[in-house]
Parts: C-alpha cells; sequence; structure tokens
C-alpha cells in the first residue's frame, strides 16, 4: 500500500479510531492513539478488555491495512468481534481482512503481523509468541463452535488451548485447530492443517496430517 493510500485511509478511520481508543483505554494511553483502525473495520462489537503489556506508542498496533496483490482491498474488510479479552505485548499489524472474534482469552507478542484475510475465533484461550507472521487465508479455532454431547449428555468436544511459539511463520491457507501446539522458530508449509504438539524448533512441518518437512533451518523475517 503506498503512502499516499494509508494516510487517506486512516483519516478516513480516525472516527473508529478515536472511538476504540478511548472505549478500551484510560485518557492518558488513549490521547496518544496506540491503536489506528483502517476505515474497512467493522466494530461488530466492543465489549471486553483490551491490554497492552508494552510501553505506549502511537500507531503500534494496525488493522485493516496492508498490502497483498492478489486480494481486492477496496472489498475487504476486518472484523472486531470482542467479548473476552485481547493482550497485545508489544507492535501488532492486524492486515486488512482479519477477522477476530473473541469470546476468551487472545494473546499478541511483540511484532505479530498478519498478511491479510486470517480469521481467529477464540472462545477459549489462543496465544501467540513474539516475532509471528501468518499468511493470508489462515483460520485459527481452539474449539468446534458446537456442543458434542455423549449418551449422558456430558460434552465430549471440550475447547483447547491453541499455542504459538516465537518466530512462527505461518503460510498460507493454514488450519489450526484446537490443542495445537508449536515450539519456537518454526515454519510451517502451506495449506497445513495443524493439530496436536510439535515442539521441535528450527525446522519445517506441513501436511495433513502434520510431519517435520526439513530441521536445521532458520527464516527471515
Amino acid at each position: 500500500m503506498s503512502s499516499y493510500l494509508k494516510i487517506i485511509y486512516m483519516l478516513l478511520g480516525l472516527p473508529k479510531t478515536i472511538y476504540f481508543n478511548f472505549k478500551y483505554f484510560n485518557f492518558c494511553d488513549a490521547i496518544k492513539f496506540p491503536v489506528i483502525l483502517s476505515h474497512r473495520v467493522v466494530l461488530s462489537k466492543t465489549k471486553g478488555t483490551v491490554i497492552i503489556e508494552a510501553p505506549i506508542k502511537t500507531g503500534m498496533i494496525r488493522m485493516g491495512f496492508g498490502g497483498v496483490r492478489i486480494f481486492d482491498r477496496k472489498h475487504s474488510r476486518s472484523v472486531w468481534y470482542l467479548m473476552g479479552r485481547v493482550t497485545f505485548k508489544g507492535r501488532a499489524s492486524l492486515g486488512y481482512g482479519t477477522r477476530v472474534s473473541v469470546f476468551g482469552d487472545l494473546t499478541f507478542g511483540d511484532s505479530f503481523a498478519i498478511s491479510a484475510q486470517t480469521q481467529i475465533v477464540c472462545n477459549y484461550k489462543i496465544t501467540f509468541g513474539d516475532g509471528v507472521l501468518i499468511g493470508w487465508d489462515c483460520l485459527f479455532m481452539d474449539s468446534d463452535a458446537h456442543k458434542i454431547l455423549n449418551e449422558d449428555k456430558e460434552i465430549v468436544n471440550v475447547p483447547k488451548e491453541i499455542i504459538i511459539g516465537d518466530r512462527v511463520w505461518m503460510g498460507a491457507a493454514c488450519k489450526i485447530t484446537k490443542g495445537t501446539v508449536i515450539g519456537n522458530d518454526v515454519v510451517v508449509a502451506t495449506n497445513s492443517c495443524v493439530y496436536g504438539k510439535h515442539t521441535t524448533s528450527n525446522c519445517v512441518i506441513g501436511g495433513n496430517p502434520v510431519r517435520i518437512i526439513k530441521t536445521g533451518i532458520t527464516w527471515e523475517i
């Protein structure tokens, strides 16, 4: 996105930016405008709590901006639906088309980034480490959305926490399901469906079911 378009989107989104900051933060923090919203962000539900566990800086968190050539940003809206708690531990960029629904506890580490068109559905708990990069069209869900009951009417598909380590690069179109744990310094191959624990560091994982594809790697942000 050009600097010219960024300025236009920021100006158009100014009413939403003002509302968001003064809704969630005290006056001294809100007046610094740590969160900047594009006009294409839909504030569907603005309850719950937003916490910033880092020094407050203007524009440190942005939502609805970015640029991926294969998408038409003019028709791609982001959605913010919050009934639970969201914690930011530093800088974060939630690219255009990002949709966030939170009834539970969602945490973003420092230097977190989503390129575009990714969905996060947090009904229980999802934690992202520092330096995480998420490609487009990814989905994170820590529950099954609907309850499955056994013969005794007991819930058998309870939500489970998702934990993503530091410096994880998630390729496009990945699906991350409940109970997933990914270690540090991991690349997840495009179009993977990830579940279970994958704690080996410095590796590429991918597929369905997921397996280690290559070890001894690092990646550049």
